[in-house]
């Protein structure tokens, strides 16, 4: 994996990475670059400073510091030569570049009428690591489907770094192409994609599997992807990421009224603490969510509970 990134930095850079040995390149899920520091990355087994052909988990004198040039010339390869075609991802903070990785941007950062548009100048640039766990959700798959035609509406939670991204892409795909164990016959999905995260997409077209019957709205507001997917699109299911915002719950309500089901996700550290947002306590408390799945941050999508919202019960601890 890291061989593909590694033609979107410049020479120096690319040498340090690739002078790794293979079991750390293999680990790495993030490489942050910054001027006047050297090459650190966030794998598996650590975090790390880099030089040609050695790592350290503090910064060691001797180490080849990153000079602007190293970060202006990264930052034209990320985006072809052209920043500009990048203006409005941008704005949101990242590019997301072939392959679905997603791409940080910091800086001189540049306002227009209060409203961030840019950057002046890019000095640190971190490139998150793409990964496709291809049936990473099967565990969590039996808990949300009704029978082999209905799914229950479904909240994703948990806290940062403990897949919910990754799960609700992982569903999307086995919820449109279906699954023999357990049974569900696949139906038409709609991806209300608003950051580019779900689907990865790069040039309008997702860089992973999310499912034969999948449609995916990038970078498109919450409300509109619902009212546009709905009308014109015709799913079954509609899964969007992040809940919580005070136009969530009407939108979430024409879907239901409409007869879609969705699974969409939420920050927490566990059910209670879900509450603490008055949005998703309203949403949960008139029974627009139907289960809840409790996500660990030890591994990406492991369950740590799952709720019954219909019983008001737990009907499950753990993955399993």
């Amino acid at each position: 994996m890291i061989n593909k990134v590694s033609k979107f930095v410049n020479n120096n850079i690319r040498n340090i990475l690739l002078s790794q040995e293979k079991t750390i390149l293999d680990a790495i899920y993030e490489v942050r670059i910054r001027v006047n520091y050297p090459v650190y990355i966030k794998t598996k087994k650590g975090d790390f400073f880099l030089d040609i052909k050695e790592k350290s988990k503090i910064i060691v004198d001797g180490f080849y510091k990153l000079k602007k040039i190293d970060i202006s010339s990264t930052v034209a390869l990320l985006t072809s030569n052209s920043l500009h075609a990048f203006e409005k991802e941008i704005e949101k903070g990242y590019i997301t570049i072939e392959g679905g990785h997603r791409v940080g941007l910091s800086g001189d950062c540049i306002y227009e009428k209060n409203e961030f548009r840019g950057f002046k100048s890019i000095t640190s640039v971190n490139i998150r690591i793409a990964k496709d766990y291809v049936n990473c959700s099967n565990k969590i798959f039996k808990y949300i489907i009704k029978d082999s035609n209905s799914i229950y509406n479904t909240l994703i939670a948990g806290p940062p770094l403990c897949g919910k991204t990754t799960c609700i892409r992982d569903l999307a795909r086995t919820i449109s192409n279906g699954s023999s164990n357990p049974y569900f016959g696949g139906c038409d999905v709609t991806v209300i994609d608003e950051r580019g995260e779900i689907a990865a997409v790069y040039n309008g077209i997702p860089q992973v599997d999310i499912g034969c019957r999948t449609d995916v709205l990038s970078y498109c507001m919450k409300k509109e992807g619902f009212i546009m997917s709905i009308r014109a699109l015709s799913p079954r299911v509609i899964i969007s990421d992040e809940l919580g915002s005070t136009e969530d719950y009407k939108i979430i309500q024409y879907a239901l009224k409409s007869g879609v089901n969705i699974i969409t996700t939420a920050h927490c550290n566990d059910l209670s603490d879900l509450y603490k947002n008055l949005y998703i306590k309203k949403i949960i408390e008139v029974g627009f969510i139907e289960r809840i799945i409790i996500l660990d941050n030890k591994n990406p999508v492991t369950i740590k509970q799952v709720y019954d919202n219909i019983t008001n019960k737990v009907i499950s601890y753990g993955n399993y």
